[in-house]
Parts: structure tokens; C-alpha cells; sequence
């Protein structure tokens, strides 16, 4: 499972068209969920070119006069679509994973304005959505244009300004009954080309529903590069680590009885299958 998110800033250009089609390529992703795609009309044709082949579905929010805009693609072959909702900038997609089980999910691709006014209008109401669902796998992902504390921020304004923000995000992630999953990459999402200002605005949040079905899901983040945001990858990571080693305590080998216990209790073990179990 992979979904990567990302504040594009415009889709129109050739050069970022590429990056996504590459993104998608390399990373061999199952939904791309971007935002800020500032268009107004996303045809079969864009779509098939954003993603490189036919085998794509898709759910836009239409931008408004060049502003704003949420997409959300997905291969057919890793999700069905049962239903979905738009918001003022957010789509919320219902439907069935289909890798692995198939695990009926909601997905929601979200874009916040910089306005705290809007932004709990926003929370307010896909927190609304989410108690109804709280039952069910929900993943929230995108560009939240928030932080969650003073170390997500580094700026020229003094830290107390944020204060508001950082306790209606919590707020909502709370009401929710979201996570905010480990990160792995860089400390921040968000860049002002001189490098002075920076946050971390860009997320991913699960609920615990979500994480039974992939317990090991974390949230990478890309360098930066056709956007002042950096892309953001939800994906699930499992690490083998191999045999697992006998372990025992010191104290049992002083224990005359030990060799005989260890000797009849193999010997009881009984295995079907081949040698390499033996």
C-alpha cells in the first residue's frame, strides 16, 4: 500500500506533469492524492497522462477561479470506489482496497486555506463525516496548512501567534480519533525559497482501524522539488529481520534436569512438511 500526497502548486506545467508520472512510476504507487492542482477540468485524457497508463480512476474537486483544487487517482486494480463526498476543498472517497483481504476504507484527500475561520470550518465538518465512520479504516492526508506544536515551525514570527492553530488542529485530531503516524525523512514539509521560514503542514492521519490493517504504516517525506511543498508517501514497511535466535537464561544450564527437558521436549515436537523444519 502506497499513497503519496503532495501541494503541487498548479498541475498545468509539463515539468511537474513528469515528476507525478515519474513519482507514480518509481514508487509503483496504488493513489496519488494532490492538492493545489489549480484546474478547473481534469479529462480522461490528463488524467491517463498524469498517471502513464489507462488503468486509472479518479475523483476531482474542481478548483475555483485558478484557486484551490484537490485530485485523487488510483489504480483500478488496488481500489473500487463506492461513494464519495466534496467539500470546500477536500473529497472524501468510500470504498474497498482491494490488495491483500479487501479492506473497505475511507480516504480523505484534504487542502486547507490559510484562514483559521475556514480551517475550523473544514475540521468541523470532516469531523462530523468521521463520526459516523468511526468504526471504519479512515485515513485524512494532505496539506493541513497547520502544526500540531511550536518545533513544526520555524519563522521570523514569534511562536505565540500559533497558539490557536496548534490547539484547534489537536482538537480535531482528537475529536477524530486520528493518529499521527511515525515520520521518516525530513523535519519539514513546507519551504519559503530562502530557507528562513519553514513547517511542517503536510500529513498523513489514520485512525486505529486503519492501523489493524497495516500496522506498520508511516509517513516518508521526498526532497522538494517542483513545489515548495515536499511530497509525502504513505506507505506500509515491513522489515525482516530474519532467523530468530535461541534464547535462553544462564541460570538453566546450571540446572541438571536442563539437557534431558530440552532433549524429550524436541523429541515430543511433532512437524509435518519437509526437512527444513527438522
Amino acid at each position: 500500500m502506497k499513497i503519496p500526497s503532495l501541494n503541487i502548486r498548479g498541475v498545468g506545467g509539463v515539468v511537474k506533469r513528469n515528476y507525478v508520472r515519474d513519482l507514480i512510476s518509481r514508487e509503483q504507487v496504488d493513489m496519488v492524492c494532490l492538492q493545489e492542482t489549480k484546474c478547473s477540468d481534469f479529462s480522461r485524457e490528463k488524467v491517463c497522462l498524469l498517471w502513464g497508463t489507462n488503468e486509472v480512476e479518479w475523483v476531482e474537486n474542481k478548483a475555483v477561479n485558478s484557486a484551490g483544487g484537490v485530485i485523487t487517482m488510483w489504480s483500478n486494480k488496488a481500489f473500487q470506489l463506492f461513494s464519495f463526498v466534496n467539500g470546500r476543498n477536500f473529497s472524501v472517497l468510500e470504498g474497498v482496497w482491494k490488495r491483500g483481504i479487501g479492506t473497505y476504507v475511507t480516504i480523505v484527500n484534504i487542502y486547507c486555506s490559510g484562514s483559521l475561520r475556514e480551517k475550523k470550518e473544514m475540521w468541523n465538518e470532516i469531523s462530523g463525516l468521521r463520526q459516523g465512520q468511526l468504526t471504519k479504516a479512515w485515513c485524512t492526508i494532505g496539506d493541513f496548512n497547520s502544526i500540531r506544536r511550536q518545533e513544526e515551525r520555524k519563522s521570523l514570527v514569534s511562536s505565540s501567534d500559533y497558539s490557536r492553530e496548534i490547539k484547534g488542529f489537536n482538537d480535531f485530531i482528537e475529536s477524530s480519533e486520528l493518529v499521527d503516524i511515525p515520520l521518516v525523512g525530513r523535519k519539514f514539509t513546507w519551504f519559503k525559497p530562502n530557507g528562513l521560514v519553514k513547517s511542517r503542514i503536510d500529513r498523513v492521519l489514520v485512525s486505529k482501524e486503519w492501523l489493524e490493517h497495516w500496522p506498520n504504516s508511516q509517513q516518508f517525506v521526498l526532497n522538494r522539488s517542483i513545489s515548495n511543498h515536499c511530497a509525502v508517501i504513505l506507505k506500509e514497511v515491513s522489515t525482516d529481520w530474519g532467523p530468530k535466535p535461541f534464547r535462553c537464561l544462564d541460570v538453566w544450564l546450571k540446572d541438571s534436569r536442563f539437557k534431558e527437558f530440552v532433549s524429550s521436549s524436541w523429541s515430543a515436537y511433532k512437524v509435518s512438511g519437509g526437512g527444513i523444519f527438522c
